[in-house]
């Protein structure tokens, strides 16, 4: 199966997997050997060429034991509470686009968020 063509959906299943199992970033690259920013190549959908991505997938499947394809259909979330979502506004909200070390920074913050809510 070529799963070149469905790179942006994997890579939107991919991160979401990666955060419902509690793995950072960092710590999924190391587990699937893959470097962390080939990982980010392949989370963001930019992976350029398609028998690298299909090694790197199948890399990444038989690291967690699943069959290749699995990335193709969203992870079921559960409905807890932590999740619900609180829309929070503000008069002082950028108007423009982040800068993309702020972007990165901000990611990581949101990482370790996500993490630190696994365990309350």
């Amino acid at each position: 199966m070529e799963l070149f063509e469905y790179r942006k959906l994997i890579g939107e299943n991919l991160n979401t997997y990666i955060s419902l199992k509690g793995y950072s970033k960092s710590s999924f690259a190391k587990l699937t050997n893959i470097s962390r920013p080939t990982l980010y190549q392949i989370l963001s959908g930019d992976s350029p060429n398609p028998s690298t991505y299909q090694k790197q997938i199948l890399r990444i499947t038989e690291a967690l034991g699943l069959p290749p394809d699995y990335f193709l259909t969203p992870p079921v979330i559960p409905n807890e509470k932590w999740r619900t979502t609180m829309i929070q506004y503000s008069d002082r909200a950028p108007t423009a686009e982040r800068k993309p070390q702020v972007k990165e920074l901000l990611d990581d913050l949101d990482e370790l968020m996500s993490l630190a809510a696994l365990y309350l």
